[in-house]
């Protein structure tokens, strides 16, 4: 593990920032001993360290959802069956979650990156994913430099449009799904519904393949683009 990334990882486990704001709401994973040495609980899936792709979801779990799985994720959860299903339409074959995946040229992160207390689909407040955004996926997203990001679902749009300090584009993701931007440092960024079932209830399995085979494009022009043959 090289240092730049040990930091990210050990700035993960010592924030407290949210916990503190929101007494009773949130917990750091990095409480536990058995908290896993990663920088995203989701890289434990797909956590290519040059990736052509980074994702962003929402949250990782509830409280309870990590301490029953101890930091993992429980095969056949139905969010990971249907990404799987999406990476497959974009052209990227991924191996079945929750097993590691060191090749698929994909990285999965999260609008937040502790754990609600209280129900999994809990509300999710703007001042979480807005200081996890500021304070690591920005440099996260320094340290991989993906040449395609996208932002699933509400959370997930509002830390990538924030990151990327996209003004113009539409706040909520159900005007942004489909859409995809280009900012000043040439990264490709989209936006699309969650692949949870309540994702797929605001915007529908038919809709979302087609908004991930967009996404493959531009993840296959990156990829050639940066191959010898493409410079």
């Amino acid at each position: 593990m090289d240092e730049e990334w040990r930091a990210l990882m050990t700035a993960r486990k010592a924030c407290r920032i949210c916990v503190e704001r929101s007494p009773g709401r949130l917990r750091s994973c990095g409480e536990f001993d058995f908290d896993p040495d990663v920088v995203s609980h989701w890289e434990q899936w797909l956590g290519h360290k040059q990736p052509k792709l980074l994702l962003v979801g929402q949250d990782f779990a509830n409280l309870e959802y990590f301490l029953r799985y101890r930091g993992h994720d429980e095969p056949h959860n139905a969010t990971n069956d249907n990404l799987q299903k999406l990476l497959a339409a974009a052209g990227i074959a991924v191996k079945n979650p929750p097993e590691r995946d060191p090749a698929a040229p994909v990285f999965a992160t999260n609008s937040i990156l502790c754990v609600k207390e209280g129900r999994m689909n809990g509300s999710i407040l703007a001042s979480w994913f807005n200081t996890c955004a500021d304070q690591h996926l920005v440099p996260l997203i320094r340290h991989l430099r993906p040449p395609v990001v996208v932002g699933m679902g509400n959370h997930g749009w509002h830390a990538v449009r924030r990151v990327f300090a996209l003004d113009q584009a539409p706040r909520r993701i159900s005007d942004a799904a489909g859409g995809c931007w280009m900012p000043t440092d040439r990264t490709r960024i989209f936006a699309v519904g969650h692949p949870g079932p309540l994702g797929l209830i605001n915007r529908p399995w038919p809709q979302q393949l087609a908004d991930w085979r967009r996404i493959g494009v531009a993840v296959r022009a990156a990829t050639v683009a940066t191959s010898p043959e493409g410079r």
